[in-house]
């Protein structure tokens, strides 16, 4: 019975670990360049067993007991499917069609991106909505003036003359990439290498990738989810009071 109630509360911190996900999914349905993200489990025998079997980690030989079967969080995965394009005419905003990052210049170092809705600084510097200057071939593209022209393969051309052009990296593991938070990636353990082929589009923007109808369906399975689990756990501790109570009684 104690074994049952850990297995409900596990899935129930879980299911809230995947309401999590889901709602930050929802909230970011508008945001220019946001990936979906979705949440893995694995039973805790799974994640332990492997851990069991990993020569870099040192193993006790005490007894710790029987295992509990509950599910227990593995990582949040994100899906890197290409999101819709939306014209917005602008000569500022940028969208990439296929595979391919931006490559913009932080106070952190350099970091990626998918979001193109770029802005010209007081400097003339082309940037990110956040203010991050982007990098071209030559670094940070100064452009000065918003009469400006990209072709597809990411050519800034300005007064006749070519100024830069849009570093474009390509990102062979995209499951080595970790959100930074506003619209930003950071490699962990991966390569980004500059992309061969690039196709890109001036005046349109790419926005987030989310599936409404799929994020509705899975807020509605996990609150069922955790409702059951929720019953159970009420269950079992009505039947451990009755238990207790019974055993007083001896």
């Amino acid at each position: 019975m104690i074994r049952g109630l850990y297995t409900a509360t596990t899935a129930m911190l879980t299911q809230e670990r995947r309401m999590d996900v889901v709602v930050n999914n929802l909230s970011n349905a508008t945001t220019v360049g946001y990936k979906q993200e979705s949440l893995l489990s694995r039973s805790f025998d799974d994640m332990m067993i492997e851990r069991m079997n990993d020569p870099s980690i040192v193993q006790r030989t005490e007894d710790v007991g029987p295992l509990n079967t509950g599910i227990h969080v593995d990582e949040v995965m994100t899906h890197f499917a290409v999101g819709s394009l939306q014209e917005t005419k602008s000569t500022t905003d940028v969208a990439i069609l296929g595979d391919g990052f931006f490559a913009v210049e932080t106070p952190e170092g350099e970091r990626l991106t998918r979001a193109g809705n770029f802005k010209l600084d007081p400097d003339g510097f082309l940037t990110t909505a956040s203010g991050h200057r982007v990098l071209g071939e030559n670094g940070q593209i100064n452009i000065g003036t918003s009469d400006f022209s990209i072709d597809g393969t990411g050519n800034i051309q300005a007064g006749g003359q070519l100024i830069d052009r849009l570093r474009i990296m390509d990102v062979e593991d995209e499951t080595t990439l970790r959100k930074q938070g506003g619209n930003l990636y950071t490699l962990q353990g991966g390569e980004a290498t500059p992309a061969e082929q690039v196709q890109l589009r001036q005046g349109f923007i790419e926005m987030s990738n989310v599936d409404l109808s799929n994020q509705m369906v899975n807020m509605i399975e996990i609150q069922r989810s955790y409702e059951i689990n929720q019953r159970m756990i009420r269950i079992m501790d009505e039947k451990l009071g009755k238990t207790v109570n019974e055993l007083g009684k001896v």
